[in-house]
């Protein structure tokens, strides 16, 4: 999908996007410990790292799963060793009692979160935000043990012998996430922050805030957290920029004559997570996860349909998606609970609709379970993304240009403006779908609604073409007039290699469009 995706185009496909997470956060475990190892000024020795990571793990997995026992719904498997890895990264290396407890606080306090700072069984914070303003608050009040003052968090991340291994890991991950659009924001918002406090107040250090402090790991690792960050590009950026804002204002209100509001990184993040959380509850009427009881069926070869009755009609836009999790007891790690399906219904109709392919070989367990009817309830964890029809449409040529399954958001369109009384006019509409075999081909009769009402349908069964349309020629004769109207939009949605391919051929068909770079928009179906 385009936002929110789990992987990259150029990812493998067992690369999901938590999987991406903790796999960065491991290889970046292990050069923590190569530097503790080998740099003697290092904060902690490696031994002190590894009770600190021992903690953080038992602590926050025997948490988790016990929580989830208790309420009788199985975990999200790769999470809750996410959020320990965070919080080992976060919280000081374990050197004496004291520290060890902040440890077991924040990973308790992370493990609890998950089930109680939630509305309608959805996550209002992220679960090591929590943890660390947990540990910080219990600093911040003075309790001690032993004498000892508790540790608040220290992001020794930080530290400057792992800046370069941290860029690196950094960029890698936030390409894989693909999620450059958010990473850029809070780093433009967070240079301008600081050039503004640099001009009114002076003193400001650049190299501090880039290398000194835990901008890096908290833009690739804790900013894109899909759950608790919002799920379109505009309040995604509103988002960035606040948490950016914040990060670095370096500002001190007093609440009383003892305490005092500061923000500090993870109190930046938990409002920036608010803040995503409001546009949830305003944007989809309620932020709760949504019970989908489902019936799968086959609409064409390798494909299939999935009906999901709700108690309501669910609130999109045509053409978002939906993030739908089957959560079930299973290994801790490495187990895939989540995809990501196109909506293919209208707004307002119930049941919702989703469809997916299946490769003729190996097919993925949370497929294969809704297809053997072995899975009938999933949840509505999210719903989000661009890839959205014009408020108005109709004022200039719009050419939709599909492969595959990558039809289904133009299903949830072209519902939306078909249905109702009378027969609209789409005499500016083109509708082209690429298939490998004529018996792949689907939503038939929708597309003759669309043929009685003037618009223009190719349909074309050439397995070649659903790599991309590469030639100029073969674009025109699909595209139509649409092509030389100087005005017209193109939407383009498939697989990736369909999705990279066309769009590069529109550029070269259309050049009007190479400054107009708006008038493309994609959207790549993974097919993970």
């Amino acid at each position: 999908m385009t936002s929110l995706a789990p992987r990259s185009s150029l990812s493998p496909r067992w690369l999901t996007m938590h999987r991406a997470v903790l796999l960065a956060l491991l290889v970046l475990a292990v050069v923590s410990f190569i530097v503790a190892t080998a740099d003697s000024d290092f904060a902690y020795t490696p031994e002190q790292l590894l009770v600190s990571l021992v903690i953080a793990l038992a602590v926050t997995g025997a948490g988790t799963y016990l929580c989830a026992a208790l309420v009788r719904v199985p975990p999200g498997a790769d999470s809750w060793a996410i959020t320990a890895l965070i919080l080992f990264f976060l919280m000081p290396g374990v050197s004496d009692a004291a520290s060890a407890v902040s440890m077991v606080i924040a990973a308790g306090a992370a493990a609890i979160s998950k089930y109680v700072v939630v509305w309608r069984r959805r996550l209002i914070l992220n679960p090591a935000v929590v943890g660390a303003i947990a540990a910080y608050a219990v600093s911040y009040a003075g309790v001690t043990i032993g004498g000892v003052p508790l540790s608040s968090p220290f992001w020794w991340v930080a530290a400057e012998p792992l800046f370069y291994p941290m860029l690196i890991i950094g960029i890698l991950l936030v390409t894989a996430l693909r999620e450059w659009w958010l990473v850029a924001i809070f780093l433009l918002a967070s240079l301008a922050t600081v050039g503004v406090l640099q001009v009114t107040q002076g003193g400001q250090d650049l190299q501090f805030v880039f290398v000194s402090s835990p901008t890096l790991f908290l833009a690739a690792v804790m900013l894109p957290e899909p759950l608790t960050s919002p799920t379109s590009r505009i309040h995604r950026a509103v988002y960035a920029i606040i948490v950016a804002v914040l990060m670095n204002w370096q500002q001190t209100f007093e609440i009383t004559d003892a305490y005092s509001l500061e923000f500090v990184p993870q109190i930046a993040l938990g409002i920036g997570c608010l803040y995503a959380f409001v546009v949830r509850l305003v944007a989809q009427r309620g932020a709760g996860r949504v019970v989908l009881d489902t019936q799968v069926d086959r609409i064409a070869e390798n494909t299939y349909r999935v009906r999901a009755q709700t108690t309501s009609p669910l609130r999109f836009a045509p053409g978002q998606w939906a993030m739908i999790s089957a959560p079930r007891w299973s290994a801790p790690l490495w187990q895939r609970t989540r995809r990501v399906f196109s909506y293919a219904e209208a707004p307002g109709e119930n049941p919702a609709e989703f469809a997916f392919t299946v490769p003729s070989a190996q097919v993925s367990t949370f497929k294969s379970d809704l297809i053997e009817s072995r899975r009938s309830r999933l949840y509505l964890d999210a719903t989000g993304g661009d890839f959205t029809l014009e408020r108005r449409v109709g004022r200039h040529p719009l050419v939709l240009l599909a492969a595959g399954i990558g039809i289904t958001p133009y299903r949830s369109m072209l519902r939306t403006l078909t249905l109702g009384d009378g027969r609209p006019d789409l005499s500016w509409l083109t509708v082209v779908h690429v298939v490998g075999a004529a018996e792949r081909t689907v939503y038939d009769d929708d597309l003759d609604i669309l043929r009685a009402a003037g618009a223009r349908v190719e349909i074309i069964a050439d397995a070649g073409l659903t790599a991309g349309i590469a030639e100029p020629a073969a674009m025109v004769d699909l595209a139509g007039r649409a092509v030389h109207s100087g005005d017209a939009h193109y939407l383009v949605s498939g697989n990736p290699a369909f999705v990279r391919t066309t769009a590069a051929t529109i550029r070269r068909t259309d050049t009007t469009t190479r400054w107009a770079f708006w008038r493309i928009r994609t959207d790549a179906f993974l097919g993970y």
